[in-house]
């Protein structure tokens, strides 16, 4: 688990510190065309078809790929977490509709709904941050909901019922921390899911066009799979390591967090 934790904190610094290690522009064409990694000092990763730094292009793709992951999550997360929590303490008629809801986006395919909404919208970051967590809060409002249902009825709740404290006030204050550790966790995979999508986004051209994508490296060295493959393969492992990472860290979380999953 600290293993984990430290490859993820070591992601989040290059990313956050991709203008020192790599200054100037990373869509800048700045030494020679289709050279190879370790074959200059200058160019570590070596440079693309067009002659721009690729260790440039994947760090600064980091920064777009762990912005669009943790923004995808935090919309999820509000709605879910939001629309779980009403459901799973008032029961009802708001329990219905959430469960019929969840059913009908979970029924449409998420990365086609999440196609059709940055079209609609415009490829951006933002577009794509949108509409990733459109499509993943049904996961996480399902999860809170059943967690609220298996606290609303304990003895530290219906003391506070009793001692008038408002429902509000119940379920953000004693309901919720009780339990939001397995909701953690699934945050983490929804991370982990959001850098897939937006890969996948990109490699068909619906990331944001201004900015390095990790998924349009990918989809612009298509051509040069057979003369220049690591421009393929370099982008790739690191989608697949960063997702691989988030999806140990829920792992981890889940054990640590959740009682139920450590006695299993």
């Amino acid at each position: 688990m600290r293993l984990v934790v430290l490859c993820v904190a070591l992601l989040a610094l290059l990313a956050a510190a991709a203008g020192l290690l790599r200054p100037g522009d990373p869509m800048a064409m700045v030494g020679p065309r289709g050279l190879w990694p370790l074959t200059d000092g200058a160019f570590p990763l070596g440079t693309d078809q067009l002659g721009r730094d690729v260790a440039a292009q994947l760090l600064f793709g980091a920064r777009v790929s762990l912005a669009v992951g943790v923004g995808a999550a935090a919309v999820a997360t509000l709605i879910g977490v939001g629309l779980g929590a009403v459901a799973g303490y008032f029961g009802g008629v708001a329990d219905h509709l959430l469960s019929r809801l969840c059913d009908y986006v979970q029924t449409l395919p998420s990365f086609l709904l999440s196609m059709v909404l940055v079209a609609v919208l415009a490829p951006s970051i933002g577009s794509v941050m949108l509409a990733i967590g459109l499509t993943s809060w049904p996961e996480i409002a399902r999860l809170t909901r059943a967690e609220v249902l298996r606290i609303r009825n304990a003895d530290w709740v219906l003391a506070a019922r009793t001692m008038g404290l408002g429902h509000g006030h119940i379920l953000l204050n004693h309901v919720l921390p009780n339990g939001i550790a397995p909701v953690v966790a699934m945050i983490t995979a929804v991370v982990a899911h959001a850098v897939l999508v937006e890969a996948a986004l990109a490699f068909l051209g619906l990331g944001d066009p201004n900015l390095v994508s990790w998924g349009a490296m990918i989809g612009n060295a298509r051509p040069l799979l057979r003369t220049l493959w690591y421009l393929m393969a370099l982008p790739g492992l690191a989608i697949f390591a960063t997702v691989m990472v988030f999806t140990l860290l829920g792992n981890g979380l889940s054990e640590r967090l959740d009682p139920r999953e450590a006695a299993r």
